[in-house]
């Protein structure tokens, strides 16, 4: 009997171990299944080619790495961990690594791997609560929104590296590490080239010449401060990543500058003869402040001081002082001991679209205390100064459009700026054509002053899409510059002292309408340009207009006379009145009869911080 019963008991426990063994495989497989996802799955949700690397492939390939790792015994933490480093690497594969906001699915097959559960107990899984539900969900968003946060990033870094390379310029990141590690001397020349190196770019105009050093650029601003009597200080902004830089060149001594001035143009000379200057740059840095953020803050500026529909709100100086604070104030001390009356900006993409003269301090603006104006940089503006009250005009323009809207003081602008005492001929609508234009520049008694009282854009995109209307026409801007090669703008014999825009527009927040509108001048063959950020109301645009040239017939350069412009605007001296504008030398202009009776007050800088003088400004 005992012998029969061993054999029986030898085969039931052969029958146990099958058992157990089937139970925990069986067990133990399920867990594999869960915590390590199929490398197939996750290449299916983001397909990448083997071959092809950029900065998106590479951030996935280290998210699949970290979630093809092996995991712990333990599926709970082994999920944790999974979703921490799909918000770091994984961007578009949120669902095989556990970043959807579907995160049940990965845990209702899950079980422990050491204990088996029988059939009659409660699953291990269990519903969650409907807070635990809200919190699992919000975690999800909230996880989700970084991921777009951070692939969105990549993508702009990738396309501004693109652009880079397409245009042919440095790479900003590199350039920048060069830069702040640069003297002052040769940060102020690589800023010079840079800008140059970018208005080429956008305009294809084939430049010649070498940039120039900060010495030439403080020897040319004290001879020019010999000729007018003013003193212009030029000053480069770059904005960068994680800070902002002013660079300032100061004139040299006047006096010496004018016994040194035969020996500049000299390119014979040894730099051991030239004679020592004393210190003329300034330089400062403002830290903790990003490029991105003054950009933001400068477009905030310009959109609440163009607001004509809100005339009665000082909103826009909270913006204008932060601007103030990290542009102007930095410098502003030793501007002030050098008796600093001009400020020549060279800007860097972002703020070529700046209404200067209304910074704000808290207290003034910045016209209140210096004349501005903008070059695109310093070796392209044609710094020769001639007496503007001595010149011609030739004043143009169009009252009625047929695809544009109508100017109704044209006629009283154009016939207001060549009044006695001033020398000028005008021509309204039909005489208002490209071939006329053409004509009447190519006398031989040429205009040394050009008026176009008409709407002109500076667009993004194509030099061809930004353009000035005429009456049977549209004249792009690659046109006027082949006129202007032409009719020998740019040369000695027949310079354009200043081409005046006073219907103007530009596209704001893009760097190629700055550079279009930054560089007007240069690709006009111009030697300044006067134009407007925005589109002023009629009534603004003649005040503004008819009180300019006024004051261009009694100072000796031009941003002085737009300074003096302004300040008439704001304190009240100009105005509109019972259908009349109102000068501040007493001269009155008559409205047309459409329009309304009542006052108008000119103060606010939506009036007169539109227009900007652009290149030169003597």
């Amino acid at each position: 009997m005992k012998l029969f019963q061993l054999p029986v008991k030898i085969l039931l426990v052969l029958i146990w171990s099958l058992l157990a063994t089937d139970s925990v495989r069986s067990q133990t497989g399920n867990m594999s299944d869960i915590t390590l996802p199929n490398p197939n799955e996750i290449m299916n949700g983001s397909p990448t080619d083997g071959n092809t690397a950029d900065s998106n492939t590479l951030t996935e390939t280290t998210g699949l790495s970290d979630a093809l790792e092996t995991p712990s015994d333990n599926s709970n933490t082994s999920s944790g961990s999974t979703n921490q480093n799909s918000n770091q690497a994984v961007q578009e594969t949120p669902n095989a690594v556990g970043g959807s906001s579907d995160t049940s699915s990965l845990d209702t097959n899950k079980s422990p791997a050491t204990t088996s559960t029988p059939a009659t107990e409660k699953p291990a899984q269990e519903e969650e609560t409907p807070a635990q539900a809200q919190a699992t969900e919000k975690a999800a968003q909230e996880e989700k929104k970084a991921v777009e946060e951070e692939k969105k990033a990549v993508e702009e870094e990738k396309k501004a590296a693109e652009e880079n390379v397409n245009t042919g310029q440095l790479d900003r990141v590199a350039y920048e590490v060069q830069f702040q590690n640069a003297p002052t001397d040769l940060a102020i020349q690589m800023q010079e080239e840079f800008q140059l190196n970018q208005l080429i770019n956008s305009s294809g105009l084939q430049i010649y010449g070498k940039v120039p050093s900060v010495r030439d650029i403080s020897r040319r601003l004290a001879e020019l401060e010999q000729q007018t009597g003013k003193k212009a200080a030029f000053i480069n902004i770059s904005l960068q990543k994680n800070q902002l830089e002013s660079l300032a060149v100061l004139p040299d001594d006047s006096k010496s500058a004018a016994a040194k001035s035969s020996t500049v143009a000299s390119s014979d000379l040894k730099s051991t003869d030239l004679p020592q200057l004393k210190e003329t740059t300034i330089r400062k840095t403002v830290k903790d402040t990003s490029r991105k953020d003054v950009i933001a803050t400068a477009t905030q500026f310009r959109e609440e001081v163009s607001n004509a529909r809100n005339l009665q709100d000082t909103d826009y100086r909270e913006s204008g002082q932060k601007l103030y604070n990290v542009l102007i104030k930095p410098l502003e001390a030793q501007l002030q001991a050098n008796n600093i009356d001009i400020l020549v900006f060279s800007m860097d993409s972002g703020l070529r679209l700046l209404p200067l003269a209304a910074l704000y301090d808290g207290k003034q603006f910045l016209v209140e205390k210096y004349a501005t104006a903008i070059v695109p940089s310093f070796g392209l503006t044609d710094t020769r100064y001639v007496d503007p009250a001595k010149s011609s005009i030739l004043a143009m323009g169009a009252s009625e459009f047929t695809d544009q809207p109508s100017l109704p003081t044209m006629g009283i602008e154009l016939k207001t700026i060549v009044s006695d005492p001033r020398k000028g001929e005008a021509f309204l609508n039909k005489q208002f054509t490209i071939p006329n234009f053409i004509a009447q520049n190519s006398r031989k008694n040429s205009f040394q002053i050009i008026h176009l009282g008409t709407h002109a854009e500076f667009k993004a995109g194509d030099l061809n899409d930004s353009y000035i209307q005429f009456y049977d026409g549209k004249l792009r801007i690659p046109q006027l510059r082949n006129i202007s090669d032409k009719l020998g703008w740019n040369t000695a014999n027949t310079p354009i002292e200043l081409l005046v825009l006073s219907a103007c527009d530009t596209a704001i927040g893009d760097e190629k309408a700055e550079l279009g509108f930054a560089g007007l001048a240069v690709q006009a063959g111009v030697k300044s340009a006067l134009a407007s950020l925005w589109y002023v109301s009629d009534l603004g645009t003649l005040a503004l207009m008819g009180e300019f040239y006024n004051q261009l017939d009694s100072t000796l350069i031009k941003a002085e006379a737009l300074q003096q412009t302004q300040l008439e605007m704001l304190h009240g001296k100009v105005n509109i009145n019972d259908k009349r504008v109102d000068l501040s030398n007493g001269e009155k202009l008559a409205l047309p009869k459409e329009f309304p009776e009542g006052n108008l007050s000119l103060a606010h800088p939506y009036f007169w911080s539109s227009f900007t003088l652009i290149g030169n400004w003597n």
